[in-house]
């Protein structure tokens, strides 16, 4: 506890200092900022995540979502009650954001301090974590108490960074009232909710990067190489007696991103050909449908999609003229990878916490969840979920019906009916989305999906097979998977590692 308090403490100070020597030299705040943002992802994919699932499983991803909401949560509150607080004391709109922000600093330095406890308590070695939790925690301090220097002198400054080091500390202490704290079922609770918390790290960092030379880039990449190293060198060191769930998970990852690379390929091909026509319908989540769901799940989708777009089709008229399908492509693997990526890595870690869809209320419920919001995110990443729970025992129905509604929760889709009013815009998408779910089910009920679990097990069966003998039992596969990553990397190298994820964070278009 102690220790964990030292850490917390250390790291606010540390951020200080950064602050000050930020003032001066911006890139050294950006570039700390990156080996936090790649640190805290490498973490959980390769410490926490094999060390929570084998134990918990589906269990696992909602005490992940527990530790993810709690410091958004906090920092919620922080930004909704402070504003009017601070205003009434007639403190200038700078100002007013500045405190905000520390305000939200403070309560999210309380949780990270009972973060670095639970890590620290852990019977293994936990220097990568507490490295990404502190490699997070001071960059974050420095942007916070950055605007002070300008505002109110370096004392202020320097007060602000006491108090959030503080604020660190108690956290860590409050640990000790806490009952059972350091219990090993309450550790591997623990595990899980620093992973989420971990994932709220990541999630922070993402925002887009500008830069002034070719150097910043590759300083940029450099940081997140060298986070990467930290991360997968202390889970060498967590796991060297048992390194068999990490390798499944990665199993599981890489047999997924292999069977699904050549439908993206070319749905992403057939999708830049036709932009310009049907910017509304996502074709390479069609062509990984017809791939993992079958024929008939495949036009299940499609024709459930395009009957609930009917409401909005003349929003999905062309906003820019059509471009050269390669540079459609491009723009296509930029704007959509992200999302691919991300969900390609929530498929493989239910493959491998869950050996069947559950059949209590809460983790099923989770899971359906968890399949609309995917869809919201990307249609294309979600189809790859969708596919995994249906193998497991999820009603083809119900995830078709999921697939095809979550879009119509993104916020630019809910602006889009907003205006016929908030009133009808609710009405609208409760509406449509009761009428998929009960259309969906009703295909379950005629029999029209029922080879659907069948093609998707036939796919999916040889993705925990080791990584070499899927590649060498499909060429074609691989050579997809190589384009599809060259065109990331050309994408990444002119966004920046955290500006990459930038869609994440704002959202697809959309269409």
């Amino acid at each position: 506890m102690m220790h964990a308090a030292a850490l917390a403490g250390f790291s606010a100070v540390l951020g200080g200092a950064i602050a000050l020597v930020a003032r001066q030299r911006p890139s050294v705040l950006e570039r700390t900022r990156t080996f936090a943002f790649a640190a805290a992802a490498g973490v959980v994919a390769f410490h926490l995540l094999p060390e929570a699932l084998p134990s918990q499983g589906v269990t696992a991803l909602l005490w992940m979502a527990a530790g993810f909401a709690l410091p958004w949560l906090l920092e919620w509150l922080a930004r909704t009650v402070g504003p009017g607080l601070l205003r009434g004391r007639g403190l200038s709109g700078l100002r007013v954001s500045a405190e905000v922000g520390f305000a939200a600093l403070v309560f999210h330095s309380v949780a990270e301090g009972l973060a670095l406890v639970a890590a620290l308590a852990q019977p293994r070695e936990s220097l990568d974590l507490e490295i990404a939790i502190v490699a997070h925690h001071a960059p974050l301090t420095a942007a916070v108490v950055l605007p002070f220097l300008d505002l109110s002198g370096a004392r202020a400054a320097g007060t602000r960074a006491a108090l959030v080091a503080a604020a660190g500390i108690v956290g860590a202490l409050l640990s000790s009232v806490l009952p059972g704290f350091e219990d090993g079922a309450f550790l591997k609770i623990a595990s899980a909710v620093t992973a989420g918390a971990l994932l709220h790290v990541v999630a922070d960092e993402i925002r887009a990067q500008r830069f002034g030379s070719r150097l910043e880039r590759a300083l940029d990449l450099g940081a997140c190489a060298a986070g990467l190293l930290v991360a997968g060198l202390g889970a060498l060191v967590a796991r060297r007696e048992d390194a068999a769930p990490l390798m499944d998970l990665l199993r599981a990852f890489g047999g997924l991103s292999l069977a699904c690379s050549p439908a993206i390929l070319a749905g992403c091909a057939v999708g830049a050909l036709l932009a310009s026509r049907t910017r509304f319908f996502r074709w390479d989540a069609f062509v990984l449908a017809l791939v993992l769901l079958g024929p008939g799940g495949a036009m299940a989708w499609a024709v459930l999609t395009i009957l609930l777009s009917l409401p909005l089709a003349r929003s999905f008229r062309a906003d820019s003229p059509a471009r050269p399908v390669g540079l459609e492509l491009l723009a296509a693997v930029r704007e959509r990878a992200p999302a691919l990526l991300t969900l390609v890595v929530v498929a493989a870690v239910l493959e491998v916490s869950a050996r069947a869809f559950p059949t209590s209320f809460v983790p099923a419920a989770a899971l359906l969840l968890l399949v609309a919001f995917c869809a919201r995110l990307d249609e294309a990443g979600a189809v790859v979920v969708a596919a995994v729970l249906v193998r497991k025992g999820l009603d083809p129905g119900i995830a078709i019906a999921l697939l095809a509604c979550g879009p119509l929760t993104r916020s630019a889709m809910v602006r889009i009916l907003g205006g016929r009013g908030r009133g009808a815009a609710a009405a609208a998408i409760v509406l449509e989305c009761v009428g998929a779910i009960v259309a969906g089910r009703l295909l379950s009920l005629s029999g029209a999906l029922t080879a659907m679990p069948a093609v998707a097990n036939q796919v999916l069966r040889g993705v925990r097979e080791p990584l070499a003998v899927q590649v060498a039992s499909s060429p074609l596969a691989a050579a997809a998977a190589v384009v599809l990553v060259a065109l990331a990397i050309a994408t990444l190298w002119s966004e920046g590692v955290r500006g990459w994820f930038a869609p994440l964070r704002h959202g697809p278009h959309p269409v």
